[in-house]
């Protein structure tokens, strides 16, 4: 499956929720146009698209959604196995759900 670039709600979601990619399964991969060269964030997401024909929709869905869960989005096998078919784990981008927040030294300004 080759990716679509992600417009719209997908890629307001998308940017909303710190991901660079989807795949959303059976419509297809959208990845962000600034991420559609990243070859790491591709291929993570066509494994997503093998589990999906492995699985057929409604098992794909509520396996991952069940996995999350379960055991987090970094432990989730559905993930780990995505991750595992990267060469470089470390540019899949994947931003903070939310800043961190400035840490306090109890130190007076």
């Amino acid at each position: 499956m080759t990716p679509k670039p992600a417009r719209g709600l997908i890629a307001w979601t998308l940017r909303r929720t710190g991901f660079a990619g989807v795949a959303l399964a059976p419509w297809g991969i959208y990845i962000l146009p600034e991420y559609l060269t990243n070859a790491n964030l591709i291929r993570h997401e066509q494994v997503h698209w093998q589990q999906w024909q492995r699985m057929g929709t409604v098992r794909y869905y509520a396996t991952y959604l069940w996995q999350v869960l379960r055991y987090g989005y970094e432990n989730s096998p559905m993930e780990r196995e995505a991750r595992a078919a990267m060469p470089d784990t470390l540019s899949v981008p994947r931003r903070p759900l939310r800043p961190t927040p400035p840490s306090s030294t109890g130190e007076s300004s």
